[in-house]
């Protein structure tokens, strides 16, 4: 009865409304080599997300504009038997990369880098467990990991495996501002007829609005189905708050980055004789940009601008949205 009571007087304590957040991300981008321009609506995303009594909470989050489409992006719940743990189930972003883990909102550039976009960004239906090592408030070492369908959000009632997708994450902090990010992720392509394994390092550092970062990733295909892939991204971001505070723009971040990814197969196109359809060719990019933050404490605003200049060795064929391109963003949050 003690137990109950405390229970009680603690969910009572416990403010359970449900929080509402947003993002909408509006683009316009010029091709010098196409002499052609377009308009873009690349996100507007809705979450709602809350604690629930007895130590337990939930996220709902859809993008009603993912690529032109409406796509569920996390449906989970959690509960957290002591404050340092939780298990996770549901549709949720693999633990992997530091890049391709973060939401649109917490990304610097106006595109992402191609770990986050093409080799390392996956979602799926699976559960979770995370633990994080303290010493007082400080957070030391945070250890995820997860098994999963491996279905890439196919037909779930259909998503029986024997064999399933894994992906685990650690993250450490040997001092504040550094971090140092090992993880590896399994995954089944190709209607499961096909699988990889990445394993990937990364690694940033934060202070005085410096932040550098630098990631590497490898892929390995089994059975030698694709040959294996390497990608990379380096940034460097220096934000500038405005010390008038009236003004319009609240900072001003200079944004430079270099990317590279080998020939890389998703497994989305299926097989041909034994080995999996190419789908994107080797490139390497530059990128350089600015963002102008506004002063808005309830709806956080940026403009960004960007220029990306694109490599193809080896007489790769660049598609029609990637190649050398100037991108104007409008991004809004709540």
């Amino acid at each position: 009865m003690l137990l109950s009571a405390m229970y009680a007087n603690a969910a009572l304590a416990q403010d359970f409304t449900p929080q509402l957040h947003g993002i909408m991300r509006g683009k316009y981008e010029y091709e010098p080599d196409l002499g052609a321009s377009r308009f873009e609506v690349r996100n507007a995303r809705l979450s709602v997300d809350g604690a629930l009594p007895f130590r337990s909470s939930y996220k709902f989050e859809v993008d009603l504009c993912d690529e032109s489409a409406i796509k569920m992006k996390d449906a989970w719940g959690r509960v957290n038997p002591w404050s340092t743990l939780r298990i996770t189930l549901g549709q949720q972003r693999m633990p992997f990369s530091i890049d391709a883990h973060r939401n649109p909102s917490a990304q610097y550039f106006a595109n992402r880098s191609f770990i986050a976009k093409q080799v390392g960004d996956m979602r799926d239906v699976g559960a979770a467990v995370g633990y994080d090592f303290k010493h007082g408030d400080r957070k030391l070492l945070s250890v995820d990991a997860g098994i999963y369908n491996g279905s890439n959000l196919d037909n779930q009632k259909t998503a029986w495996f024997t064999s399933p997708a894994y992906s685990a994450r650690v993250q450490y902090f040997p001092f504040k501002g550094l971090a140092l990010m090992p993880s590896v992720q399994h995954q089944l392509i190709a209607g499961r007829e096909a699988s990889y394994t990445s394993f990937d390092f990364g690694a940033y550092y934060e202070r005085s609005g410096l932040h550098l970062e630098a990631e590497y990733l490898r892929k390995f295909y089994a059975h030698d189905a694709f040959d294996d892939c390497n990608a990379d991204d380096v940034m460097a971001i220096y934000r500038q708050p405005l010390k008038r505070d009236n003004s319009f723009i609240q900072s001003v971040s200079y944004l430079a980055g270099y990317d590279y990814m080998g020939n890389h197969s998703d497994g989305k196109k299926g097989l041909d004789a034994g080995r999996l359809i190419q789908s994107d060719a080797e490139r390497h990019r530059l990128t350089a940009g600015l963002i102008f933050s506004v002063r808005n404490k309830y709806f956080p605003t940026d403009i960004r601008l960007n220029y990306e200049k694109y490599f193809y060795p080896n007489d790769g064929t660049p598609k029609e949205s990637e190649q050398d391109k100037l991108v104007a963003e409008l991004m809004i949050r709540f």
